[in-house]
């Protein structure tokens, strides 16, 4: 019986001493487990791993979608529009689209604005979007709720437009 017991406490120390290494073991599968279930996780999987370059996407999205040469001057020459350039005295006698009528940002108020129509779209450019955004706030706090931002001549011009002068 003495050396059954001994026997059995043997194991148990045996067992003891190697506790931390099954601790260790057991925690370097579960690591193990949990990494490739991440990689797994973050996989592409069905039609949403079609590849698409990044260059294509941006090409595809406009900035100023509405700043087409071709479709602004048929809707200036038809009135279906009222185009509107914001920009300062001297960048307009440079050159502007043709149709357009000029009102610079600084000056549009209740007074400069009562030739503007409201039963026609406002497209409002200036050279980048900026203070056309700024004159889009203006116009519609003065009621016209059919004022957009279209732009800059910058986008104009990269598309094909041309300027003219007085």
């Amino acid at each position: 019986m003495h050396t059954n017991w001994t026997k059995n406490y043997g194991i148990i120390i045996n067992m003891k001493r190697y506790r931390n290494t099954y601790s260790i073991i057991g925690s370097l599968v579960i690591v193990a487990v949990m990494i490739i279930f991440s990689v797994y996780a973050t996989k592409c999987h069905g039609d949403s791993c079609n590849p698409k370059p990044i260059l294509e996407e941006k090409k595809q999205v406009l900035l100023f979608p509405k700043m087409i040469p071709e479709i602004i001057s048929k809707q200036v020459e038809n009135n279906e529009i009222f185009l509107l350039d914001v920009r300062d005295d001297s960048e307009w006698n440079i050159g502007h689209i043709a149709g357009a009528k000029h009102i610079a940002l600084d000056n549009l108020n209740i007074k400069t604005i009562m030739n503007i129509p409201k039963d026609v779209p406002v497209y409002i450019y200036c050279r980048s979007g900026k203070r056309a955004g700024e004159a889009e706030f203006k116009l519609r706090t003065l009621g016209f709720n059919n004022a957009e931002n279209i732009g800059g001549v910058i986008y104009w011009q990269e598309r094909g437009g041309l300027l003219t002068k007085l």
